[in-house]
């Protein structure tokens, strides 16, 4: 990897790794507190910042396994963020009927790019959403 990559990618492992422990010992609602007070750079980095910040995401998430979406998400919605880029984070529930049991599941879109928590999104309702994909 490039220098740049390589660094982007510790970063990401450091945020996902916090992130798995926040979720477990704080509030979500601390949490988010946190994310949404994150100050943007004074200078926002290039515009293939998002797919970089994927890149990275997808490779934590490989090395550190049992990650949960919500993690990822919120690692990857630090990483946009510090970045200078817009982050939307959605949870989604899908399922819930009789037979159907409910699955839930997040992900982060920035600039139309998902971020993180790729997958069957189309089957997802939408429940909340956090930031924006301007």
């Amino acid at each position: 990897l490039a220098p740049d990559e390589r660094a982007l990618t510790i970063r990401a492992h450091v945020w996902l790794l916090a992130a798995r422990i926040a979720l477990r010992l704080i509030p979500f609602r601390v949490l988010r507190r946190f994310v949404d007070s994150r100050r943007p750079p004074a200078a926002p980095r290039p515009d293939g910042w998002p797919a970089a910040v994927r890149r990275a995401m997808q490779r934590a998430s490989r090395s550190l396994p049992g990650s949960t979406c919500l993690a990822s998400a919120l690692a990857a919605e630090v990483l946009l963020r510090a970045g200078g880029h817009p982050a939307m984070l959605t949870i989604g529930v899908a399922g819930g009927g009789q037979s159907i049991p409910l699955d839930a599941h997040s992900w982060v879109v920035s600039g139309g790019l998902v971020v993180a928590g790729d997958g069957e999104l189309d089957k997802y309702t939408a429940i909340v959403r956090f930031g924006a994909d301007e």
